[in-house]
């Protein structure tokens, strides 16, 4: 791949297809982690999706550093402007930066990035803090973020395994010192309603709080395709002494997501006559609940020194009763074309999760130059407990046209109880560093070790217990020249460690390979420029993934540590205010992705996939963005979104299309506290593949809606 080339088609790919989204009312950029009052940081007026290469961000780095000042990809997405544009998941928000897509199934969170996909390459953590879950449904709505960060790139040396392809991070709402009020309440199609609230500020001069609710609850497009989701948040921070303070807070979710499994594929086609069929039993259900705790302290003893330390424990039960896996039966000369129901699973998720992290930052001068130093560690303690009915082997045929799809079918030789728990007790160690030798460049390094050590208890077959530890060390180092204080050049190689599975259900079978080893480099340039009213960023990359599990030429049923994968792509990113009240961001990437040793076994025959693209990844994404407030109290903003063809499986034959979609609003502000929206979404009504769910079927995007909505601050 020519990176010159790519560049190009990166800046210039489908500038019409990007996601859709209305843009936020014209705000003025404020600093971003705390600590960031009297650092001289250029103020952007009037871009609601700048890049915001001016703000400091925890997620790239714990250094306190600008994503100027970072060797690495970082993105930050304002909370106001996610509310603004009515995205209704977080996965929804990280899908419109830059070569992001959200691959989300069913449920949980599924994110694609750098060619990488699946919660155990793109990990998602929630204020900074890791959630170790197969499935992960937390945070449940993007009201109580205050920002979402991205970090694309191996993220390892921060949070440890899982992270390949990347990072992102919700960044949960913060006590302030400022009284504020938000609230919203919305209506949109297929009997959708929505409302959420929030306030935060000072109650004296020792303390100051934060809290939001909100609640979401939808018929859905297809048949019994109900939803409703409820999320709680409370803050409160302690500020005893000038130097030292003290936050706790709390966050539950509640979600009966909606039990559509998709569609299945009619002679390996989408056929859009079925495409609102729902094939789930009747009985189906999911439910959700997660909960989250934290203290957090920090303590500043000298302007020179920071310690934080942050304890926290998570506890979450989820259900599971579906059929979940569909397949399409072709007609015979005496049947009409049927379905086949399978896999009808019961299952119960429960996990707790406690652990701490604790940090200390210390900036000093090392062989007389400016040294900016971190420290830390992090410890968790984690059960894990499955409950299901495995082994259910039923099936069952219903109609294609007017399914009646029956009540779920349980089996007597396989009874939901519990079958096994994970216990994990993990510790890390970690360090980072920035040596400044001048103004214009720096070094910036890293180094974490992750010392997992699972025990599985098996309550049916003893010989499946085991105690595994899959200890990984990963590492990065950087360079950053500044030629001017608004430009920065960068390069970085860093490593990086994905799990062969999740590491909470991890299985006899799993415990006996090694964590997949990963190497990136990167090269790329940021700027701010026009006195503030553009900034653009432009990055390349390669990165090699290995020990992936792949089909012995001589056992094609029995797994080896021995497949290789690579990535290697452009992108770039550029945000602009050409007018007064007008702001526009484009993004765009592109890539190459392939197996490079990769044998796959199909009904015991060896097939070697080398060469070929990985499943779910698109080589081509853009995102195209507007806002233009065209009178006093009148904007229209929009999007288009555009993802390039993916494939299904390994052997590259099944094809997920391209998709592009759009989305357009108008917002008034009828005082200066409220505004009304409307919004259409979807706007071309266009059909489209979101995710796959098995080999047979597909799960679909929404369909168009209009969205109306109310919403105030002040």
């Amino acid at each position: 791949m020519h990176y010159l080339e790519v560049a190009a088609a990166a800046l210039s790919l489908n500038l019409p297809a990007a996601p859709a989204l209305p843009i936020a009312a014209e705000t003025t950029a404020e600093t971003g982690s705390e600590g960031d009052e009297g650092s001289g940081a250029i103020v952007v007026t009037g871009v609601v999706d700048r890049l915001q290469l001016h703000l400091r961000s925890e997620s790239a780095s714990r250094l306190n550093l600008t994503p100027l000042e970072t060797p690495a990809s970082i993105e930050t997405l304002d909370g106001d402007a996610i509310r603004q544009r009515g995205d209704l998941t977080i996965q929804d928000a990280a899908a419109r930066a830059t070569g992001i897509v959200n691959t989300s199934g069913v449920f949980g969170y599924g994110l694609s990035a750098r060619g990488f996909t699946g919660q155990n390459s793109v990990m998602t953590l929630y204020d900074g803090m890791r959630m170790y879950n197969n499935t992960l449904t937390f945070p449940a709505d993007p009201w109580m973020a205050q920002s979402v960060e991205i970090l694309r790139g191996p993220a390892s040396v921060l949070y440890g395994e899982g992270a390949i392809g990347g990072a992102v991070n919700v960044v949960r709402r913060q006590p302030g010192e400022t009284l504020e009020f938000g609230a919203r309440a919305g209506a949109a199609s297929f009997g959708t309603y929505s409302l959420a609230a929030g306030a935060g500020g000072p109650i004296d001069d020792l303390a100051s709080f934060r809290a939001d609710a909100s609640y979401r609850r939808s018929d859905g497009w297809m048949d019994r395709g109900d939803s409703e989701a409820l999320a709680l948040s409370g803050a409160i921070r302690l500020r005893p002494a000038d130097d030292f303070s003290v936050t706790l807070s709390h966050d539950f979710s509640r979600q009966t997501p909606r039990t559509w499994f998709g569609v299945p594929l009619v002679n390996g086609r989408l056929d859009r006559s079925i495409r609102r069929n729902n094939y789930n039993v009747t009985d189906a259900r999911l439910r959700f609940r997660d909960n989250w705790s934290q203290a957090k302290l920090k303590w500043s003893p000298s302007d020179a020194i920071t310690i934080r330390s942050a304890f926290y424990h998570l506890w979450a039960n989820k259900y599971w009763k579906n059929a979940e896996n569909v397949a399409y039966v072709p007609a015979t000369a005496t049947m009409p074309a049927q379905v086949r129901q399978s896999s009808f699973l019961e299952l119960y998720h429960i996990q707790k999760q406690t652990g701490n992290r604790t940090t200390a930052n210390l900036s000093h001068r090392l062989a007389g130059l400016e040294n900016q130093l971190v420290v830390g560690f992090d410890v968790n303690r984690i059960s894990y407990k499955n409950v299901s009915n495995s082994g259910n082997n039923q099936t069952r045929l219903i109609a294609l046209d007017d399914p009646a799809p029956g009540l779920f079918l349980h089996q007597a030789d396989a009874p939901t109880r519990p079958r096994y728990t994970n216990r994990i007790r993990q510790y890390s160690i970690f360090a980072e560093d920035r040596l400044k030798f001048s103004e214009r460049f720096s070094l910036v390094g890293g180094l974490r070790y992750d010392r997992p050590e699972i025990t599985r208890t098996d309550y049916l077959n003893a010989a499946n217990d085991f105690t595994g530890t899959p200890d990984a060390v990963t590492w990065r180092v950087g360079a950053v020249y500044n030629p001017i204080p608004t430009l920065s050049l960068y390069g970085q190689y860093a490593t990086a460690a994905d799990p062969v599975g999740a590491l909470v259900s991890t299985s006899l079978a799993q415990s006996a390979f090694e964590l997949s080893k990963g190497r990136q480099y990167e090269v790329g340039v940021k700027q701010i420029f026009w006195g503030g009213r553009g900034q653009f960023t432009l990055a390349a990359y390669d990165i090699v993934k290995t020990r992936l599990l792949t089909s012995d030429p001589l056992i094609p049923t029995i797994q080896v540590q021995v497949g290789r994968q690579s990535s290697r792509g452009v992108e770039a990113s550029l945000s602009l205010e050409p007018l007064e009240g007008m702001s526009v961001s484009v993004n765009g990437s592109a890539l190459r992705a392939r197996y490079d040793d990769f044998a796959e076994s199909v009904g015991g025959v060896l097939f070697q996939r080398a060469g070929n693209r990985p499943t779910n990844v698109a080589t081509r994404t853009a995102n195209l963005f507007a806002s233009w407030r065209f009178l006093p109290d009148w904007t229209i903003d929009g999007g288009v979104s555009h993802v390039g063809k993916r494939y299904q499986d390994a052997a590259n034959t099944r094809v997920i299309p391209a998709y592009t979609v759009t989305d357009i609003g108008l917002r008034w502000q009828f005082i200066e506290a409220a505004n009304a929206s409307l919004r259409l979404r979807n706007v071309f009504d266009e059909t489209y593949v979101r995710a796959t769910y098995g080999a047979s079927q597909w799960v679909l995007g929404d369909p168009r809606a209009v969205e109306a909505g109310i919403n105030v601050a002040f």
